[in-house]
C-alpha cells in the first residue's frame, strides 16, 4: 500500500492504462471480425442497443465508481478506515436495486425505443443487453472501492476479463446465429420463420438476431467481470491494515454516508449521462435526419455513393447503412484516444480528492499538471495521426469491407481532431469532481450537447453533407467544453499549469508525428499494398513522436519518478539531457 502512495497516482494511471492497452486490443480482435460478419445494416443493430445502452449506464452506474472512489480515499487521507469499509457495503446495497430498476426500463422499453429510432430489427439486441446494467452496478461499487484505495489493478484485470468473455461469448453467438439462420433457409427457404425470396434476402433478415447473439455475449462479459470483482474482493485480505483499523474512530451512520455518496453520485452521472448524450444525440438525430435527406434527395445522396451500396441494401435500409458505418467502423477507431485519457481520469481522482482535502497545494498542483501533460502525449498524436491517416487505417482494419470504409473515411478525418478536445476534457472534468465542482461539467456539457444537436439537425438533413456532417457538432461540443472548464478549473484553484510545456511541446511533437506518418504511407503505397503502407506510416509517425518528444524535453523528471521503477530510466535520460 505504501509503495503505491509513494509513487503517486501515475502508478495508478499505469496499471489502468496497460489494461486498456490489452482490452482495446481484445475489442479489436472482438469489433473487426464482428463488423465483417454483420456489415454496416447488421452494426446498426448493435450499435443502437450500445447507444441506449451507454446513457442508461451513465445514468444508473457511472457515478459508483466516482463517488465511492472519492470519499474512500478522503476517508482514508483523513483516518477514517472504518467508514472507507462501510462506503462499500452502503453503495452495494444501494446501487444494485438502482441497478435492477434500470435493467427492466430497458428491457421492457426496447420495442418504443427501436420505433423511435426507426431501427426496429435492433430490438432483440436492446433487451439482450438490459441485464448488463445490474451486472454493472456490481463491479462498479468494488470497483470505486479499490480505486480509492489507490489499487488500480482490480480494476484492471476485470476489464481484461470482461474483454476475453466478450471476444469469446460475442463472436461465438453471433457467428453461430448467422450460421444456423442461412442453414435453415438453405432447407427450408426461411430465417427463423421468417420467408426469404434469395440469398441476398435471407443475409438481410439474419441480421438482427445475428446482433443479438453479440450483444447477448457482452451482457455475459459483464456477468464474468462481476463475478470476477467479488471472488477477488472476498478472497483478497483488503487494503486497509490492522493498524489503521483500530486507530480509526467509529464509522459514520448508513444514513449519513448514503447521503454523501448520492451527493456525489447524483451530479456525476449527469456530468456522464450528458458526455454518452453525445452519442445518443447521434443516435436520435442522424438517423432520423438522414432518413429526412434520402426521402427528399435520394438520387443525390445515391450518386455520391455510387459502387459503395452493398446488393440487398435498397433505398429504406440506406440511412440504417451509412449510420452503421458510421457507428460500426468510424466511431471505434475514435473512441480509442478519449478511452486511454479515462485512465487518467480515474487514478488522478483519489490522489487529487486527498490533496484537496488535507490542503497539499503542491501535491495538487503537481499532478494536475502531470496528468494534463500525459493526457496530451496521448491524445494529440493519436487524435492527428487518425486525422492524417483516416482511410489507410480503416482499410487495415476493416479489410473487407471495403466499401463501408471508402463511405466514412472522410467523417473519420474530423473525429480526429474531435477525439483530441474530448480525451483532454475527460481528466479535467475528473479535477473539476474531485475539488466539488462536479456541477460544471453537467452544465457545460448539456450546452456542448444542445449545440451539437442543433448543428446535427441543420447539417445531416444537407443532402451534400448527409452522414459526413455528424462528427461536426461533436468537435463544436467538446472545444467549447474544454476551454471553458479548463479555465474555471484554473480559476477556481489558482493551480499554475505552464501551457508551452503541458500543451505545446506535446502538440509540437504530434504534428510531426502526423505528416512524417501521411508522407511515409503516401510513399509506401506507390511501392506496395495499402496494408503494408498503412503499417509503415504508423511506425514511422510512432519514431517520429518519440524522438520529437525526447528531443524537446516534453517529460520531466518528476513525471518519470512517479512511474513505478522509474528512478534508473529518469537517470539515463537526464545524463543524456533529455529531461524537461
Amino acid at each position: 500500500m505504501e509503495q503505491r502512495h509513494r509513487h503517486g497516482y501515475l502508478y495508478g494511471t499505469m496499471v489502468l492504462a496497460a489494461g486498456t492497452v490489452v482490452v482495446k486490443l481484445i475489442g479489436a480482435l472482438f469489433k473487426i471480425p464482428l463488423t465483417n460478419i454483420l456489415g454496416g445494416v447488421g452494426m446498426s443493430y448493435f450499435n443502437v442497443a450500445y447507444e441506449l445502452y451507454y446513457p442508461l449506464y451513465a445514468l444508473f452506474v457511472s457515478g459508483v465508481p466516482v463517488a465511492v472512489s472519492k470519499l474512500v480515499s478522503e476517508s482514508m487521507a483523513c483516518g477514517r478506515a472504518r467508514d472507507a469499509r462501510k462506503l462499500l457495503r452502503v453503495a452495494g446495497a444501494a446501487f444494485l436495486a438502482v441497478g435492477a430498476a434500470g435493467s427492466l426500463l430497458m428491457f421492457f422499453g426496447a420495442g418504443w425505443f427501436s420505433a423511435r429510432v426507426q431501427n426496429p430489427g435492433s430490438v432483440w439486441a436492446v433487451r439482450m443487453l438490459s441485464p448488463a446494467l445490474f451486472f454493472g452496478c456490481l463491479m462498479a461499487a468494488l470497483r470505486g472501492y479499490w480505486q480509492g484505495m489507490q489499487d488500480m489493478a482490480p480494476t484492471a484485470v476485470s476489464q481484461i476479463v470482461e474483454a476475453v468473455a466478450k471476444l469469446a461469448f460475442g463472436l461465438a453467438l453471433s457467428y453461430g446465429v448467422t450460421v444456423a439462420g442461412l442453414r435453415q433457409f438453405s432447407l427450408e427457404g426461411t430465417v427463423f420463420g421468417a420467408p426469404c425470396a434469395s440469398a441476398q434476402e435471407a443475409q438481410i433478415a439474419v441480421l438482427p438476431y445475428a446482433a443479438a447473439g453479440a450483444i447477448l455475449g457482452v451482457t455475459v462479459s459483464t456477468l464474468c467481470g462481476a463475478v470476477y470483482m467479488a471472488a477477488r474482493h472476498r478472497l483478497g485480505r483488503g487494503a486497509i491494515t490492522p493498524e489503521q483499523w483500530k486507530a480509526s474512530p467509529p464509522a459514520a451512520p448508513s444514513r449519513a454516508l448514503l447521503k454523501r455518496l448520492v451527493a456525489i453520485a447524483v451530479p456525476v452521472c449527469v456530468a456522464s449521462l450528458i458526455t454518452n448524450l453525445t452519442s445518443f444525440i447521434d443516435l436520435i438525430s442522424v438517423m432520423n435526419r438522414l432518413g429526412h435527406a434520402i426521402t427528399r434527395h435520394p438520387g443525390v445522396i445515391e450518386g455520391i455513393y455510387e459502387g459503395l451500396i452493398p446488393g440487398g441494401v435498397g433505398r429504406e435500409m440506406l440511412a440504417s447503412y451509412l449510420y452503421g458505418c458510421y457507428s460500426g467502423l468510424a466511431v471505434p477507431v475514435y473512441n480509442l484516444v478519449p478511452s486511454l485519457t479515462t485512465t487518467i481520469g480515474v487514478s488522478l481522482l483519489p490522489a487529487v480528492s486527498a490533496a484537496w482535502a488535507v490542503r497539499d497545494r503542491r501535491a495538487l498542483e503537481r499532478n494536475v499538471a502531470s496528468a494534463l501533460r500525459l493526457a496530451s502525449l496521448i491524445a494529440m498524436p493519436a487524435g492527428l495521426g487518425i486525422c492524417a491517416m483516416a482511410g489507410p487505417v480503416l482499410r487495415l482494419l476493416f479489410f473487407s469491407k471495403p466499401m463501408e470504409s471508402a463511405v466514412i473515411s472522410p467523417a473519420l478525418h474530423l473525429m480526429g481532431l474531435s477525439a483530441i478536445f474530448v480525451a483532454l476534457s475527460l481528466p479535467v472534468n475528473a479535477i473539476l469532481q474531485a475539488v466539488g465542482r462536479a456541477d460544471l461539467p453537467v452544465k457545460l456539457l448539456l450546452a456542448g450537447g444542445g449545440l451539437k444537436l442543433v448543428l446535427n439537425f441543420l447539417l445531416v438533413a444537407v443532402p451534400r453533407l448527409n452522414i459526413q456532417a455528424a462528427p461536426v457538432g461533436t468537435l463544436v461540443c467538446y472545444a467549447f467544453v474544454l476551454f471553458v472548464s479548463f479555465g474555471v478549473l484554473v480559476n477556481s484553484t489558482g493551480v499554475r499549469i505552464p501551457v508551452g510545456p503541458v500543451f505545446g511541446k506535446p502538440f509540437f511533437a504530434a504534428v510531426c508525428c502526423a505528416v512524417g506518418a501521411w508522407a511515409t504511407n503516401g510513399l509506401l503505397e506507390r511501392v506496395c499494398g495499402s496494408q503494408l503502407a498503412a503499417v509503415g506510416g504508423v511506425s514511422i509517425g510512432v519514431v517520429i513522436y518519440v524522438f520529437v518528444v525526447l528531443l524537446t524535453k516534453t517529460v520531466t523528471k518528476e513525471d518519470i519518478l512517479m512511474v513505478p521503477g522509474g528512478e534508473k530510466f529518469a537517470k539515463l535520460l537526464e545524463k543524456r539531457s533529455l529531461l524537461g
